[in-house]
């Protein structure tokens, strides 16, 4: 069998916090915005290449479908801003985005739904 994980290396991280089985105990910890769900989970990714620094070269896609149409270019800009930063230490090897079926225009996209429907 061949998987995705045969010829990469795979992160998956259930993003922001309460989703999928990602917790805290405290409603503190919940995201209150873009910016915040951003910053989160780029804190997440700088301590993961500070633990696991084989990776750090690797090159860096952040990739998402679905409400991750709002979520990757988040992420992907703070990353970007971020390694720009010269008293960053942890620079990301980033190399681009992917989103697949996103919600990038909610206001827009809602309307197409009964023309899709009957096609």
């Amino acid at each position: 069998k061949v998987t995705w994980n045969t010829n990469y290396h795979l992160l998956f991280i259930d993003n922001p916090v309460g989703t999928g089985y990602s917790f805290t105990s405290d409603d503190q910890g919940y995201a209150r915005s873009q910016d915040d769900v951003a910053r989160d989970l780029y804190s997440a990714l700088t301590q993961f290449f500070q633990i696991y620094t084989d990776y750090a070269s690797n090159p860096f896609y952040v990739t998402g479908e679905s409400y991750g149409g709002k979520y990757v270019p988040s992420i992907t800009y703070k990353i970007h801003v971020e390694n720009q930063n010269p008293q960053v230490k942890v620079k990301i090897n980033l190399k681009g985005m992917t989103i697949g079926d996103g919600l990038t225009d909610p206001v827009n996209q809602y309307m197409y739904g009964d023309f899709l429907y009957q096609v």
